[in-house]
Order: C-alpha cells, then sequence, then structure tokens
C-alpha cells in the first residue's frame, strides 16, 4: 500500500512505478479530456432533482473517476460525500454540518491514537535494518528446505509484517535482497519474483496492521480484538504459501534448486539469528500485551515505539538514533495524516450513502434472493476481484465498506470477520493487473539489482499463488470462527 510506504520504502522505486502504470498513451489522453465531461455530468445528475439513489450512482460513478485521476483518496472520498449530503439534503447546512460532527467524531476517537505509535514503530524498525537480519536469519534456519530461499522470503514477509504496517515497505526490502539472491542460487526468474511478491501479502493481516485499523474506525468495532482477529489468518496464510512452494519446486523441479546451500551447524544458525531476538520480543510483548489485555491498542503502539528506538540506539548507536528519529517522526505526522485524512472522508461518504438508500436497496434485494451469508460473502469476493483489477486497497475499502458492511450484519456476518476478508482481499488489488503497484514496483526492483525480467514474468509468477490466496479467502468465508478464535480469548 504506497500511502503506508515508509521513508526506507523506496519511494523513487514507487514514483517510477506509478509512472509506468499512469503512462497509457492514446487511450490516457482520451481519459483525461473526457474527465471534464463525465464529471460535470455526473454532477449535473446529482442537482437535477433526482432520487436519492441515482444521486448515489452518480457519486459513484463521480468517485471512481477521480480515482482513476489520482486524486488524493482521503479528498476524493470527503469532497463526493459533501456534493452527495448536499444535493440529497438540498440544502449545505446538511453538508456543512456533516463535515463538522463527522471530521471531529471519526478522528476524536482515543483508539485510532494506534495509528501514529504503530506507523512510528514501524519506520523506526525498517531504519534499523531490520529487514536484512530478518531475513538472514529465517534463511539460516529453514534455508536448507526445497526453495529453501522462497520460503525463507515468505517467513521473513510474516516477519516483518508483525513490525511494520507497510506491504510497499515489506516487498521492497525483501525484494532488492531476494531476487537477486535466488536467481543467482538458480531460481526461476518468475518463481523468485512470485515469492517476494506474497511474501508481503498476509503482512496486513499480521498486527500491527494499519489496514485493520482503518477498517475498524470505519466499522466502529474494538481496534485491538480486529487486530487480534487477523494474526491467526494472517499466520496460516503464510504457512499456507510456504507449504505451497514447497510442492510446487517439488512438482517442478526446474523452478528451483533442490536444496539451498550447504548445510549450516545449529551453532552458525543460532548466531544468525541472535539479531532478530529483539525484534521478536519487541513483537511478542506487543501482542502479548494486546491479547491478554494488559495494554490498550494505543499503549501497545507507545511501548512498541519506544522500545523500537531503544533498539535502533542499541545496534546502530546515538548518532543514527538522532538522525532517525527526526525523519521517522516528519514521516510519521505526514503519513498519519493521509490516513486520518481517509477516514474523516470515508466517514462523510458512508453517512452520504447511507442517506442514498443503496445499502438498503441491496440489503433487500440479497435478503429477497435468499443468498444468505456464504453467499453474500462469495458475491463480495467476486466483486473484490473485479475492483482489484483497477483500485488500490485502500480506496476499494472505503468505498465498499459502508455499502457492504450494513448488508453483512443484517445477514449476522460478523464485521471483524468481514473485516479480515475485506483487507485479505484488498491485498490482492496490489497483486492485480492491470493497476497492481506490486507487480511494477518488482519489476523495477528486478531491472535495478540487474536481473533481466519482463513484467510479463513477474505477473506469471502470482499465477502459481493467486487461486491459493482465494481458496484460502474461501475458509474464512465457509469457516469464519477460526478468526473469532483469538479475540474471544482476549481478556
Amino acid at each position: 500500500m504506497t500511502l503506508l510506504a515508509g521513508p526506507d520504502s523506496g519511494p523513487e522505486v514507487v514514483g517510477k512505478a506509478r509512472g509506468r502504470i499512469g503512462r497509457g498513451g492514446r487511450a490516457a489522453a482520451v481519459f483525461a479530456l473526457t474527465s471534464p465531461v463525465v464529471l460535470a455530468y455526473c454532477v449535473f445528475v446529482m442537482f437535477s432533482g433526482a432520487t436519492p439513489l441515482n444521486i448515489g450512482a452518480a457519486a459513484l460513478v463521480a468517485l471512481l473517476w477521480l480515482m482513476f485521476l489520482r486524486v488524493p483518496v482521503g479528498m476524493a472520498l470527503g469532497g463526493v460525500g459533501l456534493l452527495g449530503l448536499w444535493a440529497v439534503t438540498g440544502s449545505t447546512n446538511g453538508a456543512i454540518n456533516s463535515l463538522h460532527d463527522v471530521a471531529w467524531s471519526s478522528a476524536n476517537s482515543w483508539t485510532l491514537s494506534v495509528i501514529p505509535m504503530f506507523v512510528l514503530m514501524g519506520i523506526l524498525l525498517e531504519r534499523s535494518g531490520l529487514g536484512a537480519d530478518i531475513y538472514r536469519a529465517v534463511r539460516a534456519m529453514v534455508g536448507r528446505t526445497p526453495a529453501g530461499l522462497a520460503v525463507s522470503t515468505n517467513f521473513a514477509g510474516a516477519a516483518m509484517g508483525a513490525a511494520s504496517g507497510s506491504t510497499v515497505g515489506i516487498v521492497y526490502s525483501l525484494g532488492r535482497t531476494g531476487i537477486p539472491e535466488m536467481v543467482k542460487a538458480g531460481y526461476d526468474r518468475r518463481f523468485a519474483a512470485g515469492a517476494v511478491l506474497m511474501a508481503g501479502t498476509g503482512g496486513q493481516l499480521i498486527p500491527p496492521s494499519i489496514l485493520l485499523v482503518i477498517y475498524a474506525g470505519i466499522a466502529q468495532v474494538p481496534v485491538g480484538q480486529q487486530l487480534m482477529a487477523g494474526m491467526l489468518p494472517g499466520v496460516l496464510l503464510h504457512v499456507v504459501y510456504a507449504v505451497a512452494m514447497v510442492a510446487i519446486v517439488l512438482t517442478i523441479p526446474r523452478l528451483a534448486p533442490p536444496r539451498g546451500g550447504e548445510r549450516q551447524p545449529w551453532k552458525e544458525r543460532l548466531r544468525e539469528s541472535t539479531g532478530i531476538w529483539p525484534v521478536v520480543v519487541l513483537v511478542g510483548v506487543v501482542l502479548g500485551g494486546l491479547y491478554s489485555g494488559t495494554f490498550t491498542p494505543t499503549e501497545a503502539g507507545a511501548f512498541g515505539a519506544v522500545a523500537a528506538a531503544l533498539m535502533v540506539l542499541s545496534t546502530k548507536g546515538f548518532g543514527m538514533l538522532r538522525s532517525s528519529v527526526g525523519g521517522a517522526i516528519h514521516s510519521t505526522v505526514v503519513t498519519s495524516g493521509s490516513i486520518f485524512l481517509i477516514i474523516i472522508g470515508g466517514s462523510i461518504f458512508g453517512r452520504f450513502m447511507a442517506l442514498s438508500g443503496i445499502p438498503k436497496v441491496f440489503t433487500e434485494y440479497l435478503q429477497d434472493a435468499n443468498v444468505g451469508a456464504v453467499g453474500f460473502m462469495l458475491l463480495v469476493l467476486v466483486l473484490y476481484l473485479v475492483l482489484g483489477t483497477f483500485m488500490d486497497p485502500v480506496p476499494m475499502m472505503l468505498i465498499t465498506v459502508p455499502i457492504l458492511l450494513p448488508i453483512a450484519m443484517t445477514l449476522d456476518v460478523d464485521p471483524m470477520v468481514f473485516g479480515v476478508f475485506a483487507v485479505l482481499m484488498g491485498e490482492l488489488a496490489v497483486l492485480t493487473p492491470p493497476v497492481g503497484i506490486l507487480l511494477y514496483i518488482v519489476h523495477r526492483i528486478a531491472k535495478d539489482a540487474g536481473v533481466p525480467m519482463t513484467l510479463g514474468e513477474v505477473i506469471q509468477g502470482i499465477a502459481w499463488f493467486y487461486p491459493i490466496t482465494i481458496a484460502f479467502a474461501l475458509t474464512i468465508v465457509f469457516f469464519p470462527d477460526y478468526v473469532l478464535w483469538l479475540p474471544g480469548l482476549m481478556k
């Protein structure tokens, strides 16, 4: 997720990738020229005395068009939501009052103060050289298994997900290390790219997950319980990826060498892993405190941020700490401001959607069709796969959750289960062509590392794992109780 990319997440790579996506030649020119006409027509429909449903439909078209134009997510959501409220109520007072009330009520939440704390913790841990240490330690432990480097990359992604809220940061860090190493060891380029891409997918399910925090703010569910709801699915997803990697290599031996180098004695493996023990302890204390109720989410984030600063001090010295803290705080303020703007815009848009009656119409339609909770979740899966072809996870969630969550709750789908499902499907969005930003980032990383790899090969790299992720999402649909297991045990 680009929004959450930290200062060490390769901003120049993200920028080049965005530029690569944005270049569409004649189609892009036509799109840009027709945008004023389309947006003007949507506004005309909204203020032409149309029914609330038609106003809502026109607003959705305008919002999607603004997303295509790369208007900042929070501004697009808030702007369209305010125009919609004005059109539905027939008065500017409703829009102005909503702006005042929603901006205050949606952001003035003590539980959301966890966001800057978790962001600061993640940025400081990245600056402490976390990625290289984790990759080296995991490789020492499991590198000898079939597809050992790919499995190491996968589990390193899970470990980094527990310490960083940035999918882009995880993939960038692992990609610039893992892709050259795997290709040098004889891995198929496509398989190496797929392993790196999937390593970041489950990261947004493992706490601390900024996407789950944003969802909790929209859905008004306890942040701590929502974070723990993603823990077990996130870990299991990485285990499934590891098993799949081994099975794929055993089935198609040409994709990777049978073993990952010489066997290391246990003494050497333990020595390699000593660098990440402070991170393991930190993550264990933060998650343990959340689980046991010792910490509130905000207290856990504050503890994690202070501990991360101490880790930078112990590993890099006072000079690095002094230079890191200033930049980390600046990045935290910028990122947190963007997140809160998104939350405010999403809340305004959600209020407008409720007044437009679109969620009610969908609810009545699904009830009349008698699709049930499972059928509804399957429809959501298909919808998210379609939206993921041209939309990033944050706008996708903020557009759909205000419409879909009331329907889900009417069908007795637990909002925490729906949140985990929505975040997982949102993560697939950053892997889905043609807009999947991670595809372009990995392509750029490989090119910069001197690995000859086409964008088509990067896309082929996810072909082995994309169906596995969808199958895993179906386990959430058919067996939702395991998602609620950890939150149910929390004190």
